[in-house]
């Protein structure tokens, strides 16, 4: 064992033992299921190992009354105490039971009753977290402990006429069973003035959903239990009513009577045997996984006199339906039989071993009700694949992958919200929801069979151990492993040798393409274009080839029809290219030296590699494309290779001026009646649309700037209006949209956007110099860029996404002869047969052979596994997402797209600090988060241990407190090799965490002003990021 496992192995312990301990304390909390209990103890423990002792210990004394309390404790963000309220008229109380006159009292002592409840822990009874329009708390009255929750104004007397109606059937029931059952009907009602009302009642304990889960039970309670519910339902059939809260989350067990709550629907079932018949199946799902195999069948045993509904009966469609089925109406026949597949899924919530929970999983109904926690879209995935799996060992394992990330994303939440963060989403689950897109139910299930441990890990730590199988199998996208990513990619160690020689093979050919003369070779053995174009025309390779079969077919196919500009013999010009360490650097594109102005004495092959990638890459983007053989000449090329975005992004404002004023050409622009403008949004867009503005004559007033989405896209709507009503004595010619920003790598909604520029009539071009790399995988190319094929022109850049070297960049035309304006020389350019790209190429005269690097690589590796690569790299920053944001240390701007994670040091504390300020000081705040941000960053970087990238960023959604319109010195991180390990991203993180830790007291006494300000001075922000639009 290494250092580093033992280590790892030691600080597990550690975590196990404090879980365990927290586990203890909680035990009595009468506020918790066993399953809430279980993760407020993960939380309390993560916390501790951070917290002061003395803060521990208060924590300990909070924690069974408000475990919620404890953890906003440990994590620096304490509850203020609760303020009496003073004056005011108590609001009215209405109910039954002598819960009625406690409640009166406590309205007495606390007339706002919404602000005293809400100071009151939460109650969290059911597996997973309560809806929270409930809002439900444990409340204590004299020595009494109420429930209190909010439901909507008209259901209460509604669920009251419910459960009157159902009354005769518990009555019958309780006749037939061995344990009597009975509705719940003492509680209290106040009505308040801001919104719904609260209600109160007796809290009744763990539900029978918790006691059969824990398996408390003994097999004769069990039995009784069982038996007792089966009457319940046999009675409701009987006589035609239907409850549908008929789930184990509303019944509790007490001096042996069964007790039922939440009468919130009853179905007649003679006026509306569907809902019915959907009602009965839904107890089914409810209680699918709280029950064994033999206590199913005879809680479910088939009763007489059940609604009869036709197949064909139509229903209007739920949004799951309508998501899944993509319909507004179903039959019944649909509805039952998803249903159906939801109950067979709960119905395999058995592990294959029980040596955990006595075998039972704990997802959240894991058929179609996932809604309640992961989006419709996301649900929908799901349950298409779990539902299509038919190997159960196979099911198992995906659902309990699945289990482990509900408890993360469930953990997850209970931090934020008691640190004052509250939020509802469960980023882990919806990862493996993509994970399971990329690699499917049989490698989903081998990477989790593969996790040691897990069942310990799932209970003390449940978020590293999902964020370790998402990144073991997001970084195994498509097969990938380590001999694969060795065979694409230079920086193993261990394949170090065979990199050299294939190194030493292309060099190899591009010294023996110099040396020619050494053996009496031509400069050149020349071919016409015709033959060249027959030569070299291929399809785009989905599948990649042998480097060395690559490279041999280059020598025999590239290398004899190039110009030898060092030849002893080629006189022509003197451009040899011929020092060691321009030939070195450059490898074999500046070991062959073409200059890719011309044809003839110039570039005879590379010339048609060049346009070879061009069509290759207008295929990806879905331009129509077309062999080599098919295009007459340079008027068909519509694309060009640049130094980078920044000129790619000019030459598309070039083409898009020209075809909107193509008088401009010859009268220039102060001879138009009209100021040529550019629609973008200018807090995410690129500095190079600005610059092109200026560089290319229109001015930065050319630029309309306008607004941005708070998820760091642009806003359509905004493009819509500034399209719409624009400035007088404008024309708006060209919207930019951005397909992953340089700041955030946000994606825009390129089809809309497409379509409003359809609309009227403007050019829309696409920054995909980010982003395009997604082209490359069909799944992310279909959910990130939908809409690209339709854009006018798009910029890509291979030097940011995909492994290539400076510089390698590309702006496509999705029509063809766009670039024919750029030459004064009408007659050779639009001449059949004419290949000399310098005749449509702005701004570049003489340039290298440098596309022969793009060219290479999609020979070598092949479209899909650049797909598997751009995909597998997704993991990485996911990973540090997740690492990062569970150090509890920093707030994240973005919700990360693809490959950007923007953030700033900012933990619950100084948050909490901005928040409490007065307007007027929250800008100030904003500085020292700027100015500690920053000279952290300086640290980690000056100390040469981890470097991440510097810029601003306005925080759109006000994630930090001080307001939308402020921006801020942020970090970055972009991690772009493959071969980053899980290591490296860990000591990433161990790294950023130990340096930023002891900033936090300076910073937060900055803030309030406990001294005077730190004097770190305005951040230096360097570099092209920071090269910022935005004020």
């Amino acid at each position: 064992m290494t250092a580093t496992t033992s280590a790892a192995a030691d600080a597990a312990t550690q975590r196990a033992g404090r879980v365990s301990a927290w586990r203890a304390t909680l035990s009595s909390a009468g506020a918790l299921s066993w399953r809430f209990a279980d993760r407020y103890a993960v939380v309390l423990a993560q916390l501790e190992r951070d917290a002061p002792p003395k803060t521990v210990e208060a924590a300990l004394a909070t924690a069974v009354h408000d475990p919620g309390a404890a953890v906003a404790l440990l994590a620096g963000t304490p509850r203020p105490p609760a303020q009496e309220t003073q004056g005011g008229s108590n609001p009215a109380v209405g109910g039954a039971g002598p819960v009625v006159s406690l409640v009166r009292d406590l309205v007495a002592r606390h007339p706002d009753v919404t602000r005293f409840v809400e100071a009151q822990p939460r109650l969290e009874q059911t597996a997973v977290p309560i809806h929270p329009s409930r809002q439900a708390h444990l409340v204590r009255a004299a020595s009494h402990e109420l429930v209190a929750l909010r439901w909507p104004a008209e259901s209460v007397a509604a669920r009251s006429r419910h459960q009157s109606r159902i009354k005769p059937a518990l009555s019958a029931a309780s006749r037939a069973a061995p344990l009597s059952i009975k509705a719940h009907d003492e509680y209290a009602v106040v009505d308040v003035p801001d919104g719904d009302p609260w209600v109160f009642a007796p809290n009744l304990g763990r539900t029978l959903e918790d006691r059969l889960r824990s398996r408390d039970l003994d097999a004769t309670q069990r039995s009784a239990l069982v038996e007792s519910l089966a009457a319940l339902r046999a009675a409701m059939t009987d006589q035609g009513l239907v409850w549908q809260g008929f789930a184990p989350r509303n019944m509790f067990l007490r001096g042996g009577q069964v007790v039922l709550i939440d009468f919130e629907e009853s179905v007649d079932a003679s006026q509306d045997p569907a809902r019915a018949a959907e009602c009965l199946l839904w107890h089914r799902v409810f209680f699918a996984d709280c029950l064994t195999a033999e206590e199913t069948v005879r809680l479910f045993a088939p009763v007489d006199g059940g609604p009869d509904v036709p197949d064909d009966y139509p229903m209007p469609a739920d949004d799951f339906e309508r998501a899944l089925l993509g319909v507004d109406m179903v039959t019944w026949r649909q509805r039952r039989e998803l249903l159906e597949a939801s109950v067979a899924l709960e119905g395999r919530h058995t592990r294959p071993t029980r040596d955990r929970d006595s075998g039972v999983l704990h997802g959240h109904e894991l058929g179609h009700f996932w809604g309640d926690f992961i989006p419709v879209e996301l649900e929908v995935r799901l349950f298409r694949h779990l539902t299509a799996v038919a190997e159960p060992a196979q099911l198992v394992a995906c659902l309990e992958a699945f289990e482990a990330a509900m408890e993360a994303d469930i953990c997850r939440s209970l931090r934020r919200h008691a640190s004052g963060m509250p939020d509802p989403s469960a980023p882990r689950t919806a990862a493996l929801v993509e994970a399971l897109d990329a690699i499917g139910v049989e490698r989903l299930a081998a990477h989790r069979m593969e996790a040691e441990h897990w069942y310990q890990r799932l209970t003390t730590d449940p978020g590293r151990l999902v964020d370790e199988l998402l990144y073991s199998a997001g970084t195994a996208i498509g097969g990938l492993d380590r001999e694969l990513l060795d065979t694409y990619l230079v920086g193993s160690g261990a394949a170090r040798k065979g990199h050299e020689e294939s190194l030493a093979a292309a060099t190899r050919i591009g010294l023996d393409f110099v040396h020619r003369a050494d053996d009496g070779e031509p400069y050149l053995r020349y071919r016409s274009p015709t033959d060249l174009a027959s030569l070299l025309d291929r399809p785009l390779p989905s599948e990649g080839s042998d480097l060395d079969a690559v490279l041999a077919d280059l020598e025999a196919k590239i290398v004899p029809y190039s110009v030898s500009q060092s030849h002893p013999r080629y006189l022509a010009f003197p451009d040899s290219g011929n020092a060691i360490a321009a030939m070195a650097g450059g490898l074999l594109g500046r070991l062959l030296n073409q200059n890719l102005i011309a044809v003839d004495r110039s570039a005879p092959a590379a010339t048609f590699v060049e346009i070879q990638v061009i069509e290759w890459l207008r295929d990806l983007v879905g331009y129509e494309s077309a062999p080599l053989t098919d295009l007459r000449g340079v008027k068909d090329v519509a694309g060009l290779w640049a130094t980078g975005g920044h000129l790619s992004n000019h030459l598309a404002i070039l083409v898009a001026l020209g075809r909107r004023f193509p008088e401009v050409r010859r009268h220039g622009l102060p001879a138009m009646g009209t100021r040529p403008t550019v629609v973008m949004a200018g807090p995410i867009a690129h500095y190079s649309h600005s610059d092109a503005a200026f560089h290319l004559g229109l001015g930065w007033d050319g630029i309309v700037n306008v607004g941005a989405r708070s998820g760091y896209t642009t806003d359509p709507a905004a493009v819509e209006a500034a399209l719409a009503d624009p400035p007088a004595g404008t024309t708006p010619f060209m919207v930019v949209g951005v397909a992953g920003n340089c700041r955030t790598t946000g994606l825009d909604d390129l089809a809309t956007l497409a379509e409003i520029c359809r609309r009227h009539g403007v050019w829309f071009h696409v920054d995909a110099c980010h982003g395009g790399s997604l082209i490359f995988s069909e799944r992310l190319r279909r959910r990130h860029l939908a809409g690209i094929e339709h854009a006018d022109s798009v910029s890509l850049d291979p030097h940011k996404g995909l492994f290539t070297p400076y510089p390698s960049s590309y702006v496509l035309f999705r029509q063809r002869g766009v670039l024919t304006q750029f030459s004064r020389h009408e007659t050779a350019v639009m001449a059949d047969d004419c290949w000399d790209l310098g005749l449509i190429t702005p701004f570049l005269g003489s340039r290298g052979f440098e596309s022969l690097a793009t060219w290479t690589l999609l020979r070598h590796v092949g479209v899909r596994r650049l797909g598997d690569l751009v995909e597998s790299r997704q993991a990485h920053v996911r990973y540090l997402e997740r690492r990062i944001d569970e150090t509890g240390l920093f707030i994240s701007l973005n919700d990360v797209d693809f490959y950007r994670l923007a953030f700033v040091l900012c933990p619950p504390t100084i948050r909490q600090a901005i928040r409490a300020l007065p307007p007027e000081r929250r800008r100030h705040a904003a500085r020292v988060v700027s100015q500690y941000t920053s000279r952290l960053n300086a640290m980690l970087y000056q100390s040469g241990e981890v470097c991440f990238d510097e810029h601003t960023l306005a925080d759109l959604a006000d994630r930090i407190g001080a307001g939308a319109d402020i921006s801020y010195t942020i970090m970055a991180a972009c991690p772009g090799n493959p071969l980053i390990t899980q290591a490296d991203l860990d000591r990433a993180v161990e790294y950023l965490t130990h340096a930023a830790r002891p900033l936090v007291p300076a910073m937060l006494a900055d803030i309030t002003g406990a001294r005077p300000a730190g004097g770190t001075g305005r951040p230096t922000v360097a570099g092209p990021a920071g090269w910022s639009d935005v004020p």
